[in-house]
């Protein structure tokens, strides 16, 4: 692979016709062969895979001839960031995939600090935040998936958890440097251890974040939100659910609800509701399944409070996935969505 091949006006040096050999063949034979390469052809191979770009067929051809393999030249072939960190997943830990995408692409690339905060402890990005200002902790909750936020969230003071949810209603546009300050912060966290604009955008986030807090704390962070954007709030509370709220969806949503839940989360999760509620959530189910589900809780038998708290919450979990795909509507009337 020492003599490089030219493609119109670019050329193939060795790691790049690497990976593309490797790339053809997919992740479990890649794999096998990446175990023996040396760190330094490790690197070498991922920083071409990650800026590899369209390889043409004809290009795929003379190299598959070069290799006097049996590889057809098929189609275009695509090597970028995601295709690189494909490549190394089943031939290294997922700590040292990073270092190996690190070490190729350089430091400064958001998706590495954003990847890298998710596998991060929830009690060192607690402890970053509480030292920050609120704003920070607004930019850090629109970055992460809804379920770490509110995990991240409900330990931070009542103050400041409502003032960075407050913020995340409209956010401030965030100017480049800032968000290279703040992720410059991040990475030395993490040493240790664009943001999204307002709108519908912002508050699906944070109608995420708050269907994943105990009852409790989203009453009081939708209290908090009432104060300082009132229309805000009242969009946001067409997008929340709960378990409680399951007698007011739609007849249709309670039967697709009960096509995707099974028959043991449905009676756990309806342990210690009353009979109006009971009968009002089941009238959609078919009736052998219900008949099922009240023989079950006729018998009287009890349950652990947590687990009957974890139903609900698959549930309520089972519903909002079904809206978040529009299969779905849930309840509230249409609020007129300007700011």
């Amino acid at each position: 692979m020492s003599e490089p091949m030219i493609e119109g006006e670019r050329i193939l040096n060795g790691p790049e016709k690497a990976a593309v050999l490797l790339l053809m063949m997919g992740k479990p034979p890649a794999a096998r062969l990446l175990k023996h390469f040396d760190p330094p052809d490790l690197r070498a191979v991922a920083r071409a895979a990650a800026g590899l770009g369209a390889i043409a067929p004809t290009t795929i051809d003379r190299l598959v001839e070069e290799f006097a393999t049996d590889f057809s030249a098929g189609a275009n072939l695509l090597g970028d960031v995601g295709q690189a960190r494909n490549l190394l997943a089943e031939a290294l830990p997922p700590n040292e995939v990073d270092e190996a995408l690190d070490s190729a692409l350089g430091e400064g690339k958001e998706l590495d600090v954003w990847q890298a905060l998710a596998r991060t402890p929830e009690n060192a990005i607690i402890a970053f935040l509480v030292a920050e200002r609120p704003a920070t902790a607004t930019y850090l909750l629109s970055k992460i998936d809804p379920p770490l936020a509110a995990r991240i969230v409900s330990a931070l003071s009542r103050e400041r958890r409502n003032a960075a949810l407050c913020g995340l209603v409209a956010p401030y546009e965030v100017t480049p440097v800032a968000a290279q300050l703040v992720e410059a912060a991040l990475r030395g966290m993490l040493a240790n251890a664009k943001a999204p604009s307002g709108g519908s955008e912002g508050r699906s986030r944070i109608a995420g974040i708050i269907n994943n807090l105990d009852p409790d704390e989203a009453e009081d962070v939708m209290r908090a939100i009432a104060r300082v954007r009132p229309k805000d709030a009242a969009v946001l509370k067409t997008m929340l659910f709960g378990f409680n709220d399951l007698p007011k969806l739609s007849e249709r949503a309670r039967a697709l609800l009960f096509d995707r839940a099974s028959i043991d989360i449905v009676v756990m999760a309806l342990r210690g509701t009353d009979t109006e509620f009971r009968n009002a959530v089941l009238a959609s189910m078919p009736s052998r399944g219900r008949r099922l589900v009240e023989g079950e809780l006729a018998s009287g038998a009890s349950a652990p409070a947590r687990e009957i708290a974890k139903a609900r919450k698959a549930i309520a979990d089972i519903v909002l996935g079904m809206a978040s795909r529009n299969e779905i509507e849930l309840v509230g009337p249409p609020v007129d969505d300007a700011a």
